[in-house]
């Protein structure tokens, strides 16, 4: 038996010297099997959300080739095709993608293998439940794909949020810590994480108090028990928002101090419970949230308030004398600031402050999500003034926009018609507060989600830059109701036209003097162009969308889960994915835009689109269906599509009798 070892313990000495002198690498996964990579794969197919993060995280997102349908938003993802779920990986769509390379998780490492039949490698990935495990797996990463040094960066970034939050919280009395919990959703009622779970160690790193309810990814939790904990903030998963809250509304659960408070929030599935790339970003945001008033006292910053480095960025304006991205410490988180400094003075039309003369410069200023709750108990002027102090501003001279976007996420647009040129710096997010105007509640004052800088080089008069300014919204709008973005508010029932934030600022240029910049006009259509682009291209940046989108995608976007569907999840999924129910498939994504006419009063006779249901429910069963069964069921859904769901869900329900 010992000797049987030798050759294998060989042959492992062998692939590491070797990998060391040719700059290879030999990587173990979960099983412990050692796997050797002469060079990066090429052909990727990741089938761990978690693992799909990091590759996009450290450049390597050219390498996927697919990606599960829970990677939605991940950039670097968009495109990509989809094999399957993290808890249902398709198989057969892998081996279809010819991989270099499969990455599964435990539980999916017999059915990987079978399903290769040896044609390319798995490499099992474990499930991480801890920080430590998170970093580990991103190192393992790092070398597959040779890039060894953006995996310590990610590493570094996070444990640098981190660090920043435990000296914050470290000023906090410890009698003054609050309680925090996680809620979700399980078949018989409310689930908390277990106390070592990987979600229980996120609620300590930001500094807050956990409960002891037993050990488990997830246990069962009774009113009684919270009730016992009484926390003083409490958090769940957005899509889960809706439902936990008509939970805890009941008997037993609505005297929580959370409760009383209004201290229950909701955090993007993607970070909440991923051991992943983004750990230290999201103990920083909740930790902002649990603390947010503590956190807007002075006395609790911890860094000082420094620019760190600039990057240039190039525009041929020759009004211009220089643009720049700007990285600065604001209230101990780092933030980017777009500055565009004017060779002289200029006049421009800004949604923000209004008609100015003599402005030397613009700006577009991205507050990271950690400072977000501390300006909302600030000020928007106590954010420009500190700001520009940073920076070295004059208030007087100077018109800058506050978003949530990352300015390394701007897009940066050119349209040109002979001697004119317009340039629109774009940056945008739509994933928390996207609108329906005429139709959603208003309730926010802070400026900036969607901003819109466009800079001419002709002159535009006084009518011509404020004109300037609806044909810019005109086209962001277009370019929202073109990627179907739908408003946070009413998510099944209307598309967006913008977030109810958004800023304009236009500048004026220093050529002839135009008169109009409405749509009829060139000058319109060339701002109108540079707009629309830019917006697509901040969103697919920003958000990762991308015009063309998986309909499973586009239900989560309306509020509709594959979970939502029960018994017939699988189903749904498989007709969603699969090339064989490519009509069924066709069927959905007309719904969407249907419905849309529908609701909007465009059209009423529905008569064709039943008759379409009938076929589509029969294609799916193999038989002709009489009628459409209510099935899905859901409140919220307007009938159109809540028609179309039951269609599918009744051919599944036949084909299985």
């Amino acid at each position: 038996m010992k000797r049987s070892k030798i050759p294998a313990l060989l042959v492992s000495i062998a692939l590491l010297l070797s990998a060391s002198a040719s700059g290879a690498a030999v990587v173990a996964d979960h099983s412990g099997r050692e796997h050797y990579f002469p060079a990066p794969p090429r052909r990727v197919v990741s089938l761990i959300p978690a693992v799909t993060e990091i590759i996009c995280e450290i450049g390597a997102s050219g390498a996927l080739v697919g990606v599960t349908y829970n990677d939605f938003g991940f950039e670097g993802t968009a495109g990509k095709a989809i094999a399957g779920g993290a808890s249902s990986p398709r198989f057969d769509a892998v081996s279809a993608l010819s991989p270099d390379l499969l990455i599964v998780s435990p539980e999916h490492h017999d059915l990987a293998l079978g399903a290769s039949g040896g044609n390319y490698p798995v490499f099992v990935m474990g499930n991480e439940v801890s920080l430590r495990e998170a970093k580990d797996r991103t190192r393992k990463i790092g070398e597959i794909f040779a890039r060894g040094a953006e995996a310590e960066d990610v590493i570094r970034r996070s444990d640098s949020l981190i660090e920043t939050i435990r000296l914050k919280v470290e000023k906090i009395p410890r009698g003054a810590r609050k309680k925090a919990v996680f809620l979700s959703l399980g078949p018989e009622g409310l689930l908390v994480p277990g106390d070592s779970s990987f979600r229980s160690e996120m609620i300590r790193l930001a500094g807050g108090v956990t409960g002891s309810f037993g050990e488990g990814r997830f246990v069962p939790v009774t009113p009684e028990h919270l009730s016992s904990f009484d926390p003083d903030f409490i958090f769940t998963n957005s899509s889960e928002y809706g439902e936990v809250m008509k939970l805890l509304e009941g008997d037993g659960w609505k005297d929580l101090r959370a409760l009383r408070g209004g201290r229950l929030y909701s955090f993007p599935e993607a970070i909440t419970g991923r051991a992943a790339a983004h750990v230290g970003y999201f103990a920083a945001w909740l930790s902002s949230e649990i603390y947010a008033d503590e956190f807007a006292d002075a006395e609790a910053l911890v860094h000082p308030r420094e620019i760190l480095g600039e990057r240039v960025i190039s525009l041929d304006i020759p009004y211009v004398r220089r643009a720049r991205i700007v990285e600065i410490v604001m209230m101990d988180f780092v933030g980017r600031t777009l500055l565009v400094d004017f060779k002289r003075p200029q006049h421009i039309v800004s949604t923000a402050f209004g008609e100015r003369d003599g402005v030397t410069a613009v700006g577009n200023s991205y507050a990271p999500v950690p400072t977000w709750s501390v300006f909302h108990r600030l000020s928007f002027e106590k954010w420009q003034e500190d700001l520009f102090e940073i920076l070295g501003l004059d208030p007087g001279k100077t018109d800058v926009m506050l978003t949530g976007a990352d300015m390394n996420n701007a897009s940066v647009k050119t349209a040109s018609f002979r001697d004119m040129t317009v340039t629109a710096i774009v940056t945008g997010g739509v994933e928390g507060n996207s609108l329906r105007t005429s139709k959603d509640a208003g309730a926010w004052y802070e400026p900036g989600t969607i901003n819109i800088l466009v800079m001419t080089n002709h002159r535009l008069s006084e009518q011509a830059a404020t004109r300037a300014v609806i044909t810019a919204t005109e086209a962001k709008t277009a370019a929202l109701w073109d990627m179907d973005i739908r408003s946070a508010q009413n998510r099944a029932m209307y598309p967006a036209t913008g977030t109810g934030t958004d800023t304009v600022i236009i500048v004026s240029g220093e050529g002839v003097s135009l008169n109009w910049s409405g749509g009829h006009s060139k000058m319109g259509e060339l701002i109108a162009d540079a707009v629309y682009r830019g917006v697509q291209e901040a969103l697919l940046k920003q958000n990762g969308k991308a015009r063309a989108r998986n309909p499973i995608e586009r239900l989560e976007e309306r509020g509709i889960y594959l979970r939502d569907f029960g018994k017939f999840q699988a189903g749904v999924e498989e007709i969603l994915l699969s090339p064989r129910y490519k009509n069924a498939r066709g069927f959905l994504e007309s719904a969407f835009s249907l419905s849309d006419a529908h609701v909007m009063g465009q059209i009423s006779d529905t008569g064709a689109f039943e008759a379409w249901a009938l076929g589509i429910a029969g294609d799916i069963s193999g038989r002709q269906v009489e009628r459409i069964e209510d099935l899905y069921g859901a409140a919220g859904v307007p009938a159109v599509l809540d028609a179309a769901l039951d269609a599918i869900c009744t051919g599944l329900k036949l084909r299985e009798d």
